[in-house]
């Protein structure tokens, strides 16, 4: 704790609403990669000298070690991640340590370290959202795809469609939120490192070589608003809030679909739970807390903003306050991804008998009167006056033979209502639910998502070779970030399970 200004220390209640040590976890080793950066331009520009350079350096690397074995606990007594790096690294290597915030402030550093975490975790949420689309459309193209359930509209049966075009149009939203993620990921392109606290800096620091280094592709054009500037964190949490939205259609989708009295999806066995009270239970619990997860990401994007609103420029505290709601939302939304991908790739599409609400082909029935020259809304009244007579009288849209049609409409002689089953093929206007115009949706976004696929594949092979460049170990950036108020991802947090189970090994 910075406190040689004072002469007493901070109150201890002012220091617990002050520290922010655990949610400062999720990015350490980002601040690892940005500080050794740092200190080679430190070095290779001769502010320091280089083999002061070096140990510092060294010293950086052996405390990553340290925290990806499990023994780099971080003191909240130390406020927050920067000094407690600080205070290990001059603990290890003596006053040496002390030369590492030259030309910096832990304003340019926390702005830096978010867009370094950023960059991972939209990689992440991109390739999680990826699985996701790609359990839909391998449900697609599978036969059950091709099986035909009512379309809804206002949760009433309305025209059939093959399972595919329901699936697919979800695919097609998520491909949606992956490129929103892949978008925000680029935008991610000056680097703030070495605007200090506000204002730059009198010192030669090398701001393009530290940003070329990190992967930026130049320093930010004013160091005023660097430090200030939150824009991608938000822009994150608004893709999230919209990806949780279309995820929670999709587990409505689900709930409902699961309903017996629907009888349309019946999920696997490992995503659904039963009563405590009742033994005959399938509970659709899991697309249920999916469909939940919509409004705490919504939230967090008000949230955000709100911390934003009426702050002046330049770096203000309150910007302390939106780290763990950001962290918070990549970790909640990696959870609701990684949990619906397996449960759609398991579940069961079925296609349920038609019921008398259905009406097969009455659509198509106007557009026949349609095509013979009858004004649509007439024949529109006449189909509806059918339909009308047929409940009327108890008897089923599904038993008007060919011969009905043609008492009725002595102009259709030779039109057949089509079957349940063969409905959708009749609809083949670009988009529609005939099969071929289906297919065509579905080998699109197979398109789309290798495109995805490539895009993320060649991104974290640039990204290993700038920290290869800086002898930055790949793997302490492995797994998803966790964030310090979520509930951890099992085994995927820092200091987690794999690295219990190491420190057990090594006490036997």
């Amino acid at each position: 704790m910075l406190r040689e200004r004072f002469s007493r220390p901070l109150d201890p209640a002012a220091l617990a609403l002050s520290e922010s040590t655990g949610e400062d976890r999720t990015f350490l080793y980002h601040d690892l990669w940005g500080s050794i950066a740092h200190a080679e331009m430190l070095g290779r520009t001769g502010i320091v000298p280089a083999p002061v350079a070096r140990r510092i350096t060294l010293g950086l690397r052996a405390i990553g070690e340290r925290a990806h074995v499990g023994r780099f606990p971080l003191r909240p007594a130390l406020e927050d991640v920067h000094l407690n790096v600080e205070e290990a690294l001059t603990r290890d290597i003596g006053d040496d340590g002390a030369r590492l915030h030259t030309g910096r402030s832990r304003n340019d550093q926390v702005a830096t370290d978010l867009l370094l975490y950023l960059r991972d975790a939209l990689l992440d949420l991109e390739s999680a959202t990826d699985d996701l689309v790609d359990a839909l459309l391998v449900q697609g193209l599978a036969p059950s795809g091709r099986t035909t359930v009512p379309g809804w509209t206002h949760l009433q049966p309305a025209q059939r469609v093959y399972w595919a075009q329901i699936l697919g149009s979800h695919a097609l939203r998520l491909l949606r939120d992956a490129d929103r993620f892949a978008r925000t990921r680029r935008s991610i392109a000056h680097c703030p490192l070495g605007s200090a606290a506000l204002a730059g800096s009198s010192l030669p620091l090398d701001r393009a070589w530290v940003a070329r280094s990190l992967g930026f592709e130049a320093p930010t054009p004013s160091s005023f608003d660097a430090v200030a500037d939150r824009d991608p964190e938000v822009e994150t949490l608004f893709d999230l809030a919209l990806l949780s939205t279309h995820a929670s259609q999709l587990a409505e989708e689900l709930v409902i679909g699961a309903m017996p009295e629907v009888g349309r999806v019946r999920l696997a066995d490992p995503f659904v739970t039963t009563s405590s009270l009742m033994p005959h239970k399938r509970n659709p619990d899991l697309a249920e807390l999916v469909r939940a997860e919509a409004g705490p990401a919504l939230g967090r994007l008000v949230a955000h903003l709100a911390i934003l609103k009426g702050l002046p420029l330049s770096y203000q505290r309150d910007l302390q306050v939106g780290k763990p709601v950001l962290f918070d939302g990549v970790t909640r939304g990696l959870a609701v991804l990684r949990a619906l991908a397996p449960m759609v790739r398991t579940a069961t599409f079925r296609s349920p008998p038609t019921t008398g609400a259905e009406a097969p082909g009455a659509v198509e029935l106007v557009d026949a009167l349609v095509r013979s020259g009858m004004p649509f809304r007439r024949a529109h009244g006449e189909v509806a006056r059918l339909v009308q007579e047929l409940e009327s009288s108890g008897r089923e849209w599904g038993g008007l033979t060919r011969g009905a049609v043609a008492d009725r409409f002595p102009m259709l002689r030779g039109f057949a209502l089509p079957t349940a089953s063969s409905e959708p093929d009749r609809r083949t206007t670009d988009g529609g639910s005939s099969w071929r115009e289906v297919g065509r949706m579905l080998s699109g976004a197979r398109r789309d998502l290798a495109r995805s696929r490539g895009s993320i594949r060649r991104e974290r092979a640039r990204l290993a070779i700038l920290r290869r460049g800086l002898r930055v170990p790949d793997r302490w950036f492995a797994g998803p970030p966790t964030g310090p108020t979520s509930r951890p991802i099992p085994g995927t947090e820092p200091g987690g399970s794999a690295a219990r189970s190491r420190q057990r090994r090594r006490r036997r």
